[in-house]
């Protein structure tokens, strides 16, 4: 019973690193399911999913990584300063080194797993069918933060506080998503955050048990939320800069229909008014 509350392996004797594995595992099979739906039931390229353009920004997914990597750091160094007795230092180099090579070749697979069908083939799919980009917006949210229910922090910090955490961050990820016109911003966030939870700093409650660098003996809710709100806020803030988004009606506006099998204009997917609109057949 503990165990299903947890997900802490050790607790059914099993060793961590292969438990987080195993799990990681479940994400891989439906990452491959995912591409072969969309290659061979949609017939459309894989890479729709990620971005209109001929080929994959890396360097927007790594700037995004990065970014949001030093700002996860940075504040959770202020919090160690404010609280050092809340840390506790636990480095085991042959359990590390392992999860380390699970963490940079693993776990993007997961993160860009749930980004590929939520903030990928849902939200285009949604999309197309109501034809207005608020609609997948809020729908997509509300689903990646109920999938996100069963995990022990709901039921360590209450469900309420967490869905609105969870639902928050579902938002900003798809923000980022509508106005970059592509996924590339998404996938470097979401993996910087779960990479950084299972290698740095993790909890008790986490849902992920891993062997990280430091674990804190008590995490404060209200510090979660604030902290992790005011960084959606400064990161939208950072990419609106340099990317020049002027142009907010990306994350309301109308949905034209595309043929994903063509290279795509972005700025012909978003239609001047309704009258503008195709009909929108998947």
């Amino acid at each position: 019973e503990k165990f299903a509350t947890t997900m802490n392996f050790e607790l059914i004797g099993m060793d961590v690193n292969l438990g987080v594995f195993l799990i990681l595992l479940t994400f891989v099979g439906a990452l491959l399911g995912l591409y072969v739906g969309v290659k061979f039931l949609h017939k459309r390229p894989f890479k729709t999913l990620i971005t209109s353009a001929q080929n994959i920004n890396w360097g927007k997914i790594f700037f995004a990584f990065g970014v949001w990597m030093l700002m996860t750091m940075a504040l959770e160094s202020l919090g160690y300063f404010l609280d050092p007795d809340n840390y506790v230092f636990q480095f085991q180099p042959s359990k590390f080194f392992i999860l380390l090579l699970i963490s940079l070749f693993i776990l993007p697979l997961q993160t860009s797993c749930e980004e590929l069908v939520f903030r990928g083939y849902l939200m285009q799919g949604i999309g197309l069918v109501a034809g207005w980009r608020w609609v997948p917006l809020l729908i997509t949210s509300v689903l990646f933060g109920s999938m996100h229910m069963a995990n022990p922090e709901v039921g360590e910090f209450g469900f309420e506080l967490m869905m609105v955490y969870y639902i928050g961050t579902g938002l900003f990820l798809g923000v980022l998503t509508l106005m970059d016109d592509s996924l590339e911003l998404a996938l470097g966030v979401h993996a910087a955050t779960n990479i950084y939870g299972a290698l740095f700093v993790t909890f008790d409650s986490s849902a992920l048990q891993t062997p990280a660098l430091f674990k804190t003996l008590e995490v404060s809710t209200d510090y979660l939320l604030v902290v992790s709100f005011s960084m959606f806020a400064i990161f939208l803030f950072i990419c609106a800069k340099k990317y020049g988004w002027n142009d907010w009606s990306r994350l309301y506006g109308p949905i034209l229909q595309v043929d994903f099998n063509k290279d795509i204009n972005v700025d012909d997917l978003i239609a001047k008014d309704e009258n503008d609109i195709l009909d929108k057949n998947i």
